[in-house]
């Protein structure tokens, strides 16, 4: 299946499906978090033009659009952008498949991307780093996650019963392939470490001071190998790693 035709007239009820998944919506939660934590942290000034890519209905630009001076969306799907347009008035939105569309956006500071990449296929995937490669400035920024890190403790012990996860993007995985198009690790901020079992992972949260006292405790970047969804902040450098 071609990840561009899923979630095409999804708009109506995206957030509505995110939030009655107790899991989801506590990734959600600590998605927008860890992208305000890095805003305030490493562009304290603000930054001059931001993109989010394939941004659905504006969750993760809502976030980051009161820090830049121009903010844009892009994304495939008419009923996301339609949902994303009534959150954000301040944002330009454009619909387009940047992967096959002409489409003349410049070049930014920033470029988010978030439940993209664990998501898509790995063709499409080489598609889209080879186009924002080119939207990203040099010495700019990318900001992405991954949700389905196929070795998170969890999706580790849901293997270990014979059951497929269908998950193939490792930490390790993401960060060479994201070297092999020029961009270079700066930081990454593991979620939800902590919620290994199935009543952790699908119980509402019921006490917020623990939730914040977990992540904390379990929010080093060295254990982002086994998180079950990461933020990550790469820096357009143009290095690759040499060929043998």
């Amino acid at each position: 299946m071609d990840y561009r035709d899923s979630h095409l007239n999804r708009g109506g009820d995206y957030d509505q499906t995110l939030a009655a998944s107790a899991f989801d919506a506590y990734m959600a939660r600590w998605e927008a978090q860890r992208v305000e934590e890095i805003m305030r942290s490493r562009f304290p000034r603000g930054i001059e033009r931001y993109l989010d890519f394939a941004c659905g209905t504006g969750r993760i630009t809502a976030v980051i659009e009161p820090h830049a001076r121009e903010c844009v969306g892009v994304d495939i799907s008419t009923t996301m952008l339609e949902t994303a347009r009534s959150k954000i008035p301040g944002a330009r939105f454009v619909q387009a498949d940047l992967t096959k569309d002409e489409c003349s956006l410049g070049s930014f500071d920033l470029v988010s991307s978030f439940r993209f990449f664990g998501n898509a296929q790995g063709e499409l995937r080489e598609k889209v780093l080879g186009v924002l490669e080119g939207l990203v400035a040099p010495g700019g920024y990318l900001l992405v996650n991954n949700h389905r890190n196929p070795r998170a403790i969890a999706h580790l012990l849901l293997g270990a019963t014979g059951e497929d996860h269908g998950m193939d993007l490792t930490h390790s995985g993401l960060k060479a392939l994201l070297a092999r198009f020029g961009f270079e690790l700066m930081l990454s901020r593991p979620i939800g470490v902590w919620k290994f079992r199935g009543k952790l992972m699908n119980e509402p949260l019921h006490d917020p001071a623990r939730e914040e006292r977990m992540e904390r405790i379990f929010g080093a970047s060295f254990l982002a190998p086994i998180a079950p969804d990461t933020v990550y902040l790469f820096r357009r450098t143009g290095k690759r790693p040499a060929v043998a």
